[in-house]
């Protein structure tokens, strides 16, 4: 038992016993029972507590006699300043679990909380002139995984284009396919043969400059990982034209092959690193604009690359302090630039002067039929039927802000379009009654960010006579082989940030939800669309085919679009540079603090 645990034993019960008075009055033999000790160990910690002003002591006169002590520090404080020195060594989670344990009746949360609050957003830290610039940010969610190959959600893809590079890029604000690690690339007229023009002088942040062998490298790992993913089904290879040229050589046309080498899982990776070390992924090194120093249960620091190809970040220093994702929204202080975009975010302004910056999700959130369990969700009238049960402006109105718009599909809406609702509970009623359903309960699974939706889903349902069990996951739970697999929907949210790449992802992700749910003929038919838009080089031809699938799916209802949420964030004016990319963060590298503002900010 350490110092603190016993300071905190002995508070509390000294108060239990003779309430709040000023003195109160023990024994050895109470102490060394408290402290699972022996009485002569009792006496070393009493004069350690003497020592460092916690207590005074006054001893009993003889065995067994009564000795009295007095507190020089309260519990709420004592615990707010352990909570507040470990915190300040890094040790985040084991603040939060000391508060847990010994703060919850007293002030110690709320107070730690505003110093926690106070320590975010942008710091110039060191002192002088060459201090440090530091962006931190607490997170209300675990990090999964930083392998480009395992990739799933949002959070850890923003993560991974932070420490990795890819060969190019895709450029939410025009739409178009920007260099990366290529600076130009070309392909034949059957767009079976593609060829990318390395930049020379890339670096990984262990200091070796980034080859054609690394890139050969990154894509057969890729291929050998996930066999059926839409890439590699039509890769014959990759050849290494010297050190600076890699060319793809594919078996059928694929005139998205740059589009789709913008995703996340095409990140580039040092091929000695993961060949020679096994536990490359705990700490691993690529060429991105940031190097990941820590990577612990209680934070992640990344560290500027000073050798970045497109130029060293502006900030020195981003921490991001990995907070419980069990913490109530309605507790998570904004006075700070969080610089992230929050479709659950309390409304309201950190400060005046803050701008409000808003945009919607580019993607939304589904309710996902499983076809491949039994229960009465398998007839289409069902499943039809639930769809008009659900009135998405009511949904939407869950909150005291407008949280979004309807979707009718995984697109946003253009702003001269407007999503049909296709709320209905006649029609419903109706569907029901063709389904032959007979009040078989179904049962919704789904993790904590969805709660609030999944629980208004079973609320309208109930009222058409149709129970709906709700079982939540955690973010990694759900990720468990089978965790999904035997209920009879998954609600979840589907991010398009890079657009028609992410639709193929989501219908051809190995581990993805909606692939998993579908029956082998739709999986078949859905493949084979894909590989026909693949195959062509007019984008309004790709985009018909794509929306094809997605007509599909919404008319047999096999997934319900329900809602594309507003993402909202507050920046202070001091902050420049500020870019929202397709994954709905900020670009850390681009962003800069301008120290002639009047900031405000710590």
């Amino acid at each position: 038992m350490v110092q603190e645990e016993r300071y905190i034993r002995l508070f509390e019960w000294c108060t239990d016993h003779h309430g709040s008075s000023e003195e109160h009055e023990i024994t050895l033999d109470d102490l060394a029972s408290l402290w699972c000790c022996s009485r002569r160990n009792v006496k070393l910690i009493i004069r350690r507590m003497e020592d460092e002003g916690l207590i005074r002591w006054q001893a009993g006169l003889g065995r067994g006699h009564r000795s009295r002590i007095v507190f020089h520090m309260e519990l709420e404080s004592y615990v707010f300043d352990l909570a507040v020195k470990l915190a300040s060594a890094g040790a985040y989670k084991s603040a939060i679990e000391l508060l847990e344990h010994n703060g919850r009746h007293t002030g110690a949360n709320r107070r730690f909380m505003e110093w926690l609050s106070g320590r975010f957003g942008f710091r110039q830290e060191g002192g002088g002139a060459a201090g440090t610039d530091v962006l931190r940010l607490p997170i209300y969610r675990s990090v999964i995984t930083l392998d480009p190959a395992d990739a799933f959600y949002v959070f850890d893809s923003h993560l991974i284009r932070q420490v990795f590079d890819r060969l190019v890029r895709y450029d939410i604000e025009t739409g178009r396919i920007v260099p990366g690690i290529a600076h130009a690339w070309k392909a034949d007229e059957d767009g079976k043969t593609w060829t990318f023009f390395l930049r020379k002088g890339v670096r990984f942040h262990h200091g070796r400059e980034l080859t054609s062998d690394d890139v050969a490298f990154s894509i057969e790992r890729q291929r050998a990982l996930r066999q059926d993913n839409w890439l590699f089904r039509s890769l014959v290879r990759v050849e290494q034209v010297g050190p600076w040229i890699v060319r793809f050589r594919l078996r059928k046309s694929n005139f998205m092959l740059p589009r789709l080498l913008c995703s996340t899982s095409m990140s580039i990776v040092p091929r000695e690193l993961i060949s020679s070390n096994p536990d490359f992924w705990r700490m691993p090194v690529g060429s991105g604009p940031f190097r990941l120093a820590v990577w612990s249960d209680d934070r992640i620091v990344l560290e500027a690359h000073a050798e970045y190809f497109e130029g060293r970040p502006h900030l020195d220093l981003v921490e991001l302090i990995l907070l419980p994702d069990d913490l109530p929204i309605t507790a998570r202080s904004r006075n700070w630039g969080q610089l992230l975009m929050d479709h659950e975010l309390v409304e309201k302004p950190p400060e005046t002067g803050w701008v409000r910056k808003e945009k919607l999700w580019m993607g939304c959130t589904v309710l996902a039929w499983n076809m491949r369990t039994r229960g009465p969700h398998r007839h289409p009238a069902f499943r039809r039927a639930v769809d008009h049960l659900l009135d998405r402006e009511g949904m939407l109105r869950l909150a005291a802000v407008p949280r979004g718009v309807p979707a009718s599909g995984f697109s946003v809406p253009r702003i001269d379009e407007q999503a049909a609702d296709a709320h209905d509970p006649a029609l419903a009623e109706g569907y029901l009654k063709e389904a032959g359903y007979a009040g078989e309960p179904i049962t919704l699974v789904t993790y904590s960010i969805h709660e609030k939706d999944a629980e208004w889903i079973r609320a309208r349902c109930a009222e058409a006579g149709l129970p709906v069990h709700i079982r939540l996951e955690t973010w990694q739970s759900i990720r468990r082989p089978g965790a999904t697999a035997d209920e009879s929907c998954l609600l979840y949210g589907v991010g398009l940030g890079d657009g028609e790449a992410d639709v193929i992802e989501t219908y051809e992700q190995p581990n993805g939800f909606i692939p998993a749910y579908m029956e082998q003929g739709m999986k078949t038919w859905v493949s084979e669309q894909i590989d026909l838009a693949l195959s062509e080089p007019n984008e309004d031809e790709r985009s018909r085919v794509l929306a094809g699938i997605e007509q599909r799916l919404r008319e047999e209802a096999h997934i319900l679009f329900l809602l594309h949420k507003k993402l909202t964030t507050y920046i202070h004016p001091a902050v420049k540079g500020v870019r929202f990319n397709s994954l709905g963060w900020i670009d850390f590298n681009r962003i800069w603090l301008d120290p002639t503002e009047e900031t405000g900010l710590h």
